[in-house]
């Protein structure tokens, strides 16, 4: 079972209890020494999901379309039709 906190500064606090085979792994990425820490060995293993699914390139980039379409809706940035020939 995991709990969560999400700030809006981006840091998350989690208290989580793993078992079976998800515990498994982590004792053996200390025990191996991939990781100093379970702690170091949880961060190791979201990096690499990040890394194989890019979410938080995803993220960036929704968040700069946020930023844009705010600036478009409050007039503070104007944008323009133009034709598909013109992308060539």
């Amino acid at each position: 079972m995991a709990e969560t906190a999400f700030s809006g500064d981006g840091m998350a606090n989690a208290n989580i209890e793993l078992s079976g085979y998800t515990g498994r792994i982590i004792d053996a990425m200390v025990l191996l020494g991939y990781a100093k820490t379970k702690t170091e060995a949880i961060r190791l293993a979201v990096y690499n999901f990040d890394q194989t699914h890019k979410l938080s390139e995803e993220e960036a980039y929704r968040h700069a379309t946020e930023e844009i379409l705010k600036k478009v809706e409050s007039g503070k940035m104007r944008t323009r039709k133009f034709k598909l020939g013109e992308l060539d």
